[in-house]
């Protein structure tokens, strides 16, 4: 007889009410009860299989490795009472129980990274779930109390080692026995869940967490009877079951046939009884019955469906039985083929700021998904069922964007160039149908970091390594070219070129074809070689020829002013990184193209970070071989806005097509952020991507992805592990219904009076400013000013006739295209626009110094700043400050007949130029900045849209209107530390609007043309 041991001591911690004697006294001669002294001999007594644990977080420090030990023997656990294994306790010297502080490092040998607090507040009844019902009847044991989120790290392994989005072996599952349901029927609360380890460590081990404390009704009302219940479904072990069609779509009039497949993971056996369910839209079309005897040997069945398919979707319900009793429930499904289902309706269509779908706009609320059972193998492990009870969640929030596609395993879809896979094609056939029955569009990625080679030298430019991605993605569209709601993404956040060296930046990978690209390159650009000798400063030796030209590496070349010890060629950066751009936008031309020709009308785009500031692919670039642009804004939390803006080119929508919440820890290793924080950094982030002109917002991610050997994943997601929604849950729900309700007010946005150009040569160059000074305009612009403005890339200025403006800034760009510099000059001189340049305006892309509008600017000269310089506005002087390393980093330009650096201004043509010789945007003040953008804005009549009269001089208050044909759209943002009566007057309508903004959360609202409120974002909490 398998027995198991409860520990509970009346002198050891304890939190909730603890059980009397009597209570005790009433278990079962199955269950032995020890105390502390007793626990450590315990736990060695191989008759033990599982073991109970009554004291919540608490546990005696001695015992741990004995504790840890039985349970690497895959034994069973029953906890109770919070947090599991969170607290160690020690004996003192005087005999006295010592709690230490809160810690990480046991859990996490058990696989759970970290617990947070998951507050109850929201719950109002508890519901066991149907899957594993052991709680069925017994929600009446558990009050509603705070409870625990797990954060699990169960995977420790890379399925394919050489892919940075690979996931790893599944070595557990978790299923939420219990959970907290809202008053809107949402499950926001697992307060007991089951982990059963099926591989690794702790294989066969079933462990049932009850993550709160109980109190006296647990014990008076049958919890003792449930406690014997549960820690005998704890000692039997894990079965490892699962239920599943040989395809996830059939063609009408085939058969489909469903596999069983179950494995004990100890060494016993037992019977079990399948009785199986399939139907069609709620109707049953088949029964089956089978009986298995599952062994420590995996079993197969296979059982035939004898039902001729038809077109639409399939639901299977399998109720498994042991022959101990032990009842489990699997759900799956497939498709029946109904091309005419997916050509439904019209394609997304990409405007110059938003989309339009079936004739109206379409302003995205979406999120990233992979399913919330096997995460990034749903492609290769499909479930109907789940994906369509997700879908429907997601429709219900107002989710009307899934992006979702391959991050890795792509040698699963086309093991062999050419030969692709038709059970994962069958796979996404089945996806995209079950998103079209709920009517939701979706983006899908191809490839992820760098495109997969196959056997080429190059992933972008080998010939043969493209051919096999035409192949690749041919395989897919060719199948859905006239589906309705997709459009393909190429490539998640792209590196250039070496897989092994993502996110760097620009990585040769030294093979003959990026040579030869390069070489060929540079000829087009340089008229000779000579002029290529100049610009590099290179002597005749060094490059005698194109052909003798070397694909620099990142340690050649001298990023910093002390990177002196060794001679370094730095001005060849700025060249090979304007390559790595045009290769990209060759390679993904080709490849849109291979889409555009099974359908010219289907959507394509790039999915990328925010490499913006990191010399790697960038929107202004790629743009032009996408329909739409896309940002992931992930890690600057402090320049959001800047993330919107600076990725929005004038002709075509940006979609915030990743955004979300990294993992941060304290120094103790813990979560530093709470569910709730998370939300709101979510809500603002959401609220910046619409503020900024974005077409939406998509979150990564809906399901938490806790198979990866990465602790920054097992933390990220909509829903916790245990599949319930975390507070930020609400952003979706609350931006799905505001958003839903004004979509059709996304018509002919009014564009910004004011442009700011990304000066890329610097950026691109071996002495980077331009994301210092680009980030510091943003910050007094659109915060302390609230000026809202758009941006363009120096290398892309045609906008400037296209979409004028009346104020252009470039800001302390240094060395600066020439040609592009000259666009400038002649668009002020013939518009008559203002334009403030700030810095040294005489450098070129190469860092030359030649002296431009001489005739309006006299003479002058590039000179060092010293640490405190002075700028006069105006008649009144402003304190510029250069600290640290900028004293050393950067010029101003020095004009003859000035004694000190004062504004200039000038008459350019119609236009005018205010010139600042200071690099203002990189000192350390914001005062100076202000008043020369003021001085700006005046001098070039841009008017406010917004009066503030109360709360627009705190700092963290950002706040900017959208005007569009039939309407506005307010949007603000508080990133201050106190709620604040905000109270603003629209001076087109002269209507006055005052609400409470709350600390770190954020007001919308919308109004017609005559300002009247038409809907309000969380209208439920917010007034206006």
């Amino acid at each position: 007889m398998t027995k198991t041991l409860l520990f509970y001591d009346e002198q050891f911690p304890y939190e909730g009410t603890r059980p009397d004697k009597e209570w005790l006294e009433q278990l079962d001669d199955t269950i032995e009860v020890v105390g502390a002294n007793q626990l450590e001999e315990a736990l060695t007594d191989p008759t033990y299989n599982s073991y109970v644990h009554l004291h919540g977080p608490y546990f005696p420090k001695k015992v741990w490795s004995k504790l840890l030990a039985f349970f690497q023997k895959g034994k069973g656990l029953l906890h109770i009472g919070g947090a599991p294994f969170r607290n160690p306790v020690h004996l003192t010297e005087q005999g006295e129980w010592q709690i230490e502080r809160a810690q990480t490092a046991y859990h996490r040998l058990l696989q759970i990274h970290e617990i947070l607090p998951v507050d109850p507040a929201p719950v109002v009844k508890l519901q066991a779930d149907r899957r594993v019902p052991i709680f069925d009847g017994k929600e009446s044991l558990f009050a509603v109390e705070s409870t625990h989120n797990l954060i699990l790290h169960v995977t420790k392994h890379k399925d394919r080692p050489e892919e940075n989005g690979s996931s790893g072996p599944m070595d557990a599952h978790i299923y939420p026995l219990l959970k907290g349901i809202s008053k809107d029927e949402r499950e926001v609360a697992a307060p007991a869940v089951l982990l059963e380890n099926t591989k690794g460590d702790f294989a066969g081990g079933r462990w049932i967490m009850i993550n709160q404390t109980i109190a006296q009704p647990f014990w008076q009302d049958g919890g003792i009877e449930a406690l014997i219940e549960w820690s005998a479904f704890a000692s039997k072990g894990v079965t490892e079951i699962w239920v599943k069609p040989n395809y996830a779509m059939y063609q009408p009039g085939d058969r489909a046939t469903i596999t069983i497949q179950i494995e004990e993971m100890r060494k016993q056996s037992a019977n079990w009884q399948f009785e199986l369910v399939v139907t069609k839209e709620t109707e049953v079309v088949w029964t089956g019955r089978e009986t298995i005897t599952a062994t420590d040997d995996l079993q197969f069945l296979q059982v035939p469906i004898d039902l001729a398919i038809e077109k639409g979707q399939y639901i299977i319900e399998c109720i498994a039985t042991s022959e101990s009793g032990e009842k489990r429930i699997f759900t799956q499904g497939f498709w029946g083929n109904d091309p005419h289902l997916l050509q439904e309706g019209t394609v997304m269509e990409a405007g110059r700021d938003y989309f339009k779908k079936d004739g109206r706009p379409f302003p995205i609320v979406g999120q990233t998904y992979m399913t919330s059972d096997v995460a990034r193998k749903f492609i290769f492990m499909p479930n109907v069922a789940v994906w369509d009870q997700d879908m429907a969640t997601m429709k219900e929030a107002g989710i009307n964007l899934i992006r979702t596609g391959l991050w890795t395993g792509w040698r699963h879809q086309m093991f062999i160039d050419g030969h692709p896979s038709e059970d994962v094609l069958r796979a996404i056939d089945a996806f995209l149908l079950t998103a079209k029955k709920y009517d939701i569009e979706v983006t899908f990625n191809f490839f992820a970091f760098t495109p997969i080679a196959y056997e080429g030298e190059n992933p972008y430019l080998d010939p043969r390594s493209v051919k096999a991605q035409k192949r690749f993605i041919r395989a897919l569209v060719a199948r859905h070219a006239n589906t309705t709601n997709v459009q393909w993404d190429l490539i998640n956040e792209p590196s250039m070129f070496d897989p092994n060296r993502i996110f760097q930046g620009p990585r040769s990978a030294h093979d003959r074809f990026e040579h030869k690209a390069f070489v060929t390159w540079l000829e087009e650009r340089h008229d000779s070689i000579s002029a290529l000798q100049e610009r590099w400063d290179m002597t005749t030796e060094e490059l005698p020829d194109f052909a003798s030209v070397t694909l620099p590496e990142q340690e050649e070349i001298n990023f910093d002013i002390e990177d002196m010890k060794q001679p370094k060629k730095g001005l060849r950066w700025l060249d090979y990184t304007l390559f790595t751009m045009d290769m990209h936008n060759k390679w993904a031309k080709e490849l849109s193209d291979t889409i555009k020709s099974l359908n010219p009308k289907q959507l394509v785009t790039v999915g990328q970070d925010e490499a913006m500031y990191s010399q790697r692919p960038t929107p202004f670039f790629y743009q032009e071989a996408v329909d739409y642009t896309t940002v992931h804004s992930w890690w600057l939390m402090d320049q959001l806005v800047w993330d919107g803006i600076f990725t929005k080119t004038p002709n075509k929508p940006n979609l915030i097509q990743e955004t979300g919440m990294m993992y941060v820890e304290t120094a103790d290793s813990k979560a530093k952020r709470s569910e709730k924080e998370l939300r709101n950094i979510l809500e603002r982030k959401y609220t910046y991507s619409f503020s900024t002109g974005g077409a939406g917002a998509v979150q990564w991610l809906w399901n938490t992805n806790f198979y990866m050997d990465n602790t920054n994943e097992s933390n990220i997601g909509v829903l916790r592990a245990d599949g319930t929604q975390k507070p930020e849950a609400d952003v979706s729900y609350d931006f799905g219904r505001f958003i839903g309700a004004i979509r059709d007010l996304f018509n002919e946005r009014q564009l910004e009076d004011v442009a700011v150009i990304f000066p890329y040569s610097n950026d691109f160059s071996n002495r980077k400013f331009a994301f210092d000074a680009t980030t510091a305009l943003t910050r007094v612009l659109a915060y302390q000013m609230n000026v809202s403005f758009r941006a363009m890339g120096e290398y892309h200025l045609e906008a400037l006739e296209e979409q004028p403006v009346q104020l252009v800034i470039v800001p302390s760009a240094h060395n600066f295209s020439k040609e592009a510099r000259e666009k400038i000059f002649n668009y002020v001189k013939v518009s008559g626009a203002t334009l403030l340049w700030t810095g040294p305006i005489g450098l070129n892309e190469y860092w030359e110094h030649s002296q431009p509008l001489t005739d309006e600017l006299g003479d002058y000269h590039l000179s060092n700043v010293v640490r405190e310089e002075v700028l006069t506005i105006g008649g009144d002087d402003y304190p510029v400050s250069f600290g640290d390393r900028r004293i050393g980093e950067i010029n101003k330009e020095v004009v003859s007949e000035q004694k000190d650096s004062s504004l200039i201004e000038v008459k350019l043509g119609e236009g005018t130029l205010l010139w600042s010789p200071l690099p203002v945007e990189l000192n350390e003040r914001t005062d100076v900045l202000t008043a020369l953008y003021r001085k700006a804005l005046k001098h070039a009549a841009v008017e406010d849209d917004l009066r503030w009269i109360e709360g627009g001089n705190l700092p963290g208050i950002y706040g900017r209107k959208l005007t569009f044909r039939d309407g506005y759209l307010y949007t603000f943002v508080s990133e201050y530390a106190r709620d604040t009566t905000i109270k603003i007057q629209d001076t087109a309508t002269e209507q006055v609007y005052q609400f409470t903004l709350e600390k770190e959360r954020s007001v919308l609202f919308a109004t017609d043309k005559q300002g009247r409120v038409t809907a309000t974002y969380r209208d439920q909490d917010v007034t206006v």
